[in-house]
């Protein structure tokens, strides 16, 4: 080290020094005030948003107005009529409704069971074990009617049968599992 002292320049070792002292400088600027000057913009532009939507407060309204809607439609199609049903009344409304679109739909609804399924993220499962007779055509109408009239629903299981001995046009003994779903709270 003293070698390379006594090679060196006064001038030189100074210049050193000041570089050293630059890329430490520098160092420092990139690893503290560039992080805090990020921020600071981040913050001035939310402020400013913040000041704009409080001079337009009518478009924010019409806004949330419209967020609200979407939210509300997005909720019927997952619930369909039984999105503002409590939970103990969600079984005997879709009974009801499962016995409503098979009357419409020219299909017996031999019986349906209600069963605890699993719990899927934040949803619980609802199951219905649902047992139809009626013919090809009808049990198809009859599983579009009930989709649209319940919202999102799930077939988990379907097998079909013969239930009479009919050639032309049989009926169809229809067994099928259905899930519904809704958020736990």
């Amino acid at each position: 080290m003293q070698a390379f002292l006594k090679n060196v320049s006064l001038r030189e070792l100074r210049l050193l020094l000041l570089g050293i002292g630059a890329v430490i400088t520098a160092a420092a600027i990139v690893g503290f005030v560039a992080p805090n000057v990020k921020a600071l913009r981040a913050a001035n532009n939310e402020v400013a948003v913040l000041e704009e939507a409080a001079q337009d407060g009518t478009e924010l309204e019409q806004q949330l107005q419209r967020q609200h809607a979407t939210i509300e439609e997005l909720r019927y199609r997952l619930y369909g009529n039984m999105a503002s049903l409590p939970s103990k009344q969600v079984e005997a409304y879709i009974i009801g409704r499962l016995q409503r679109v098979s009357w419409n739909n020219n299909v017996e609804l031999v019986s349906v069971e209600p069963a605890i399924g699993d719990r899927v993220q934040m949803f619980q499962e609802m199951l219905f074990n649902v047992q139809l007779v009626g013919q090809y055509s009808d049990l198809y109408h009859w599983l579009r009617d009930a989709r649209e009239d319940l919202g999102y629903v799930v077939i988990k299981e379907y097998s079909l049968r013969r239930h009479d001995s009919v050639d032309d046009q049989p009926r169809l003994f229809a067994d099928l599992s259905l899930a519904s779903y809704r958020t736990t709270e």
